[in-house]
């Protein structure tokens, strides 16, 4: 790979595994292209990478004049034979994968950047003077701690970590290498966190779960004693925590999320939950206690899933659905009540000629 600030048509080639569809067109000018920017289709200009894989775009490709295109094999005819400017102007790449090799050349790309983003180790050690950190904490070569800080007793963080400013980590938290927290991270007492995880602003790991028994006095409510959480946080490898989102700490064992979880903004994950390796949650979403979900499942933004409820190894659950039951696992599952994707597009289509009169909808 080349070390500029700039990446060459044979990298992306070489990270990608993809080939240069229209060599023919612009021969050897493939090799002096370099690109700097990742960019929107529409607008795209010299310098740029942009992305073409889906036919909701192909209104954008005659304004587009980056200096590569990224698209899938199956586009490449069609761009061809559209004769569009970017075919003789541009270095077109096609890969068997389209959206995967884009996830590759944002990471590949940010590395090029200086907008913090830390997909690379800071060169040194650096802790800022306003940082606050007890003689205790351990911390590995090349640690980067921010501004206003503050690592309790106890704490360990691995080699390559990057502390953003205004972050948190309280006594006897674990941090593993490579991670990025960043700014106003809260990290409670005891959690562990893997390696190469990233968590971004505002988030909160190992808050006590919400719990609370009523007191009763005459058969009524009168009050609500508080059930204390002395469990953990356990995060694997390569997990990713959204802005704002939450993960409760155990009630008495640990909240789990496997290697490769990904966590949305604004997610609650609920005490004692566990989610296996790969489990994907969308933005909004709420697990409530005792919770589970298997391996590579994705859940749609905006879901509910309530107490000890388990969704089976890759399970897909649509947006917005609520989950009551069990979902087994390989299935698709949408709406409130939950039912079988197929089920539930065929209730709607009943209440749709039920509200109609029978009649089928009106096209506009």
């Amino acid at each position: 790979m080349s070390s500029s600030h700039s990446v060459s048509v044979q990298d992306i080639l070489e990270l990608t595994g993809g080939r240069l569809a229209n060599a023919a067109e612009i021969g050897d000018r493939a090799s002096g292209i370099r690109v700097e920017r990742l960019a929107p289709l529409a607008g795209s200009t010299a310098g740029d990478i942009a992305f073409f894989f889906a036919k909701e775009f192909q209104s954008e490709l005659p304004n587009a004049h980056p200096s590569v295109l990224l698209t899938g094999e199956p586009f490449t005819e069609p761009l061809r034979a559209a004769k569009v400017p970017l075919w003789t102007h541009s270095a077109v790449i096609a890969c068997a994968d389209p959206y995967l090799a884009m996830a590759l050349v944002s990471g590949r790309m940010a590395e090029t950047l200086s907008s913090g983003a830390h997909t690379r180790r800071p060169a040194h050690r650096k802790i800022h003077p306003t940082a606050v950190v007890d003689a205790s904490a351990e911390m590995g070569d090349q640690v980067e701690i921010g501004a206003h800080a503050v690592i309790e007793a106890g704490v360990r963080i691995g080699a390559g970590t990057v502390i953003y400013p205004g972050c948190y980590l309280g006594k006897g938290a674990h941090v593993g290498m490579d991670c990025v927290l960043f700014p106003r991270v809260t990290v409670y007492e005891a959690s562990v966190i893997g390696d190469r995880v990233r968590i971004h602003a505002g988030a909160v790991i190992g808050a006590d779960g919400f719990g609370y028994a009523p007191r009763k006095e005459a058969g009524q409510v009168v009050g609500h004693q508080k059930i204390y959480h002395v469990g953990r946080v356990v995060l694997g490898d390569d997990v990713e925590i959204g802005a704002n989102a939450c993960v409760d700490r155990g009630t008495f064992g640990d909240t789990r999320l496997g290697n490769q979880v990904k966590i949305d903004n604004h997610v609650q994950i609920g005490h004692n939950c566990t989610l296996d390796e790969g489990a994907v949650v969308c933005g909004s979403s709420a697990m409530a206690g005792s919770s589970s979900l298997g391996k590579f499942v994705y859940v749609g933004g905006l879901t509910g899933i309530t107490n000890k409820v388990h969704v089976g190894d890759r399970a897909s659950v649509a947006a917005m659905s609520l989950l009551t039951k069990d979902v087994r696992g390989g299935s698709v599952v949408a709406g409130n009540p939950q039912r079988e994707y197929r089920e539930h597009f065929k209730v709607h289509a009943a209440l749709n000629r039920l509200v109609s009169g029978g009649k089928k909808p009106q096209k506009d």
